[in-house]
């Protein structure tokens, strides 16, 4: 039976036809490699959508299948024709979602809405999480198992990693030279809660190199809320960051997290047409930077550590290198710091399935992708001697810890401004000729 056609499709169709249907996303393509099913390409999704917008197909049979996309922009990086896909794609999901009654989404926008923004109600659940962890009750869970009748859940604790002791940094406090070029730093949600000691290596880094850093009010990002398709949460959100950010009147917007990072820049183009935001939500975007693209701006300052004796291989996060395309400066970063040796990662912007909650929605799938990812990261660390995978994204590092533990691998899982953080905040070596 013919299906109306989606509103925000009609408006896509000459996007939609740029697809010459080449096969070059193919093995682009994280869930293509893993299932084979065209259905599951970007060109096969790309299909579904138009032929749902010409009423040939319904939501519900398409709807599937743009779900299990982990909207990674591989396939953009590698199409020949330009293809939009991650607008596309996102500006489905968002009419998808319009029409999905479902408790399950019900779920999502409250999580969206109302837990990821509040701030508090994240410390006291991490607090609790770390309790949890450090009385030696997770141990004991997991000998027992305890969750095993309940996979997904089971599934889920075994992705938290060792949450650190959290140290608060203090709101619209200035760190740094008072005379420095002014930056303000987002610190997110989950990413405070599960990787805070990553925010003090940045402030510590930027400082180093000259900034003046601070840390204004702010909310969530919305990535995770953009990705599903709950554009409106998002552009609530984001209104509200760029009133608290853009009153600290920063030159640089920094983020450490991938993820965010790529929502935070598209905030120009969320809230284009918006009469009172228009104008600001692209000044916000021009100013974020990545910290490793604003690093890689001028030469980093002078290190004080030369016995930083460690072989690190990179990770490149999907949505600082395919989104942002912050490609070769983590690594120009990290190469100048003496004692590091860097070994490549085949693949290395290859997507490791983790993907916002990707992992949680979808775990087998999820997992199978680790795994491809996984096989060169072994040849990498055996093959190659690398004891350090380091990765700009708090998804990719809960999902590389994950691998790198079943698979037993004698490698740890780091920030690139952690490693940075140490070259500078390290003694130097009384060896050393430098």
């Amino acid at each position: 039976m013919s299906q109306t056609p989606l509103p925000h499709l009609q408006v896509e169709l000459d996007k939609l036809k740029a697809c010459i249907h080449c096969g070059m996303c193919l093995p682009a393509c994280p869930t293509y490699r893993v299932t084979g099913s065209e259905a599951e390409s970007p060109r096969g999704r790309l299909y579904l959508m138009k032929k749902m917008l010409e009423g040939d197909l319904s939501a519900d049979a398409v709807g599937p299948h743009l779900d299990q996309c982990l909207a990674c922009h591989g396939c953009e990086t590698v199409c020949p024709s330009g293809v939009q896909y991650g607008t596309v794609l996102l500006g489905t999901r968002e009419d998808l979602a319009q029409r999905d009654t479902s408790s399950k989404r019900k779920v999502k926008r409250y999580i969206f809405k109302h837990i990821l923004p509040n701030h508090a109600l994240l410390v006291i659940g991490g607090a609790l999480l770390r309790f949890y962890q450090r009385i030696g009750l997770r141990k004991l869970v997991r000998q027992f198992k305890i969750l095993k009748p309940f996979p997904k859940l089971d599934y889920q604790e075994r992705l938290l990693p060792d949450l650190p002791k959290r140290k608060a940094l203090p709101t619209n406090m200035v760190f740094g030279d008072l005379n420095g070029e002014p930056v303000s730093l987002l610190t997110g949600c989950v990413m405070d809660i599960f990787y805070n000691p990553v925010h003090w290596d940045t402030v510590e880094v930027l400082v180093a190199n000259g900034y003046r850093v601070t840390v204004p009010e702010q909310q969530c990002c919305g990535a995770l809320a953009h990705h599903a398709g709950e554009t409106d949460i998002t552009r609530e959100l984001a209104r509200l960051n760029i009133d608290d950010i853009l009153k600290t009147n920063p030159k640089w917007i920094v983020v450490n997290s991938a993820g965010c990072g790529s929502t935070l820049k598209e905030y120009g183009h969320l809230l284009a047409g918006d009469p009172l935001y228009e104008t600001r939500a692209a000044e916000f975007s021009a100013k974020m930077v990545d910290v490793m693209e604003l690093l890689a701006k001028k030469p980093l300052a002078p290190f004080r550590n030369y016995a930083m004796h460690e072989t690190i291989t990179y990770h490149a996060a999907c949505h600082l290198y395919h989104v942002q395309k912050v490609k070769t400066e983590p690594i120009e970063l990290l190469a100048q710091i003496p004692g590091i040796e860097l070994v490549p990662l085949e693949n290395a912007e290859a997507c490791c399935g983790s993907a916002g909650i990707y992992n949680v929605e979808h775990p087998e799938l999820s997992t199978e992708i680790l795994d491809s990812k996984m096989s060169y990261v072994k040849a990498a660390c055996q093959g190659q001697g690398a004891t350090t995978l380091a990765t700009g994204n708090p998804g990719c590092h809960l999902q590389l810890e994950k691998g790198i533990q079943a698979n037993q691998l004698p490698m740890r899982v780091r920030h690139p401004i952690s490693i940075l953080a140490e070259a500078y905040r390290a003694p130097q070596n009384k060896d050393s000729n430098g």
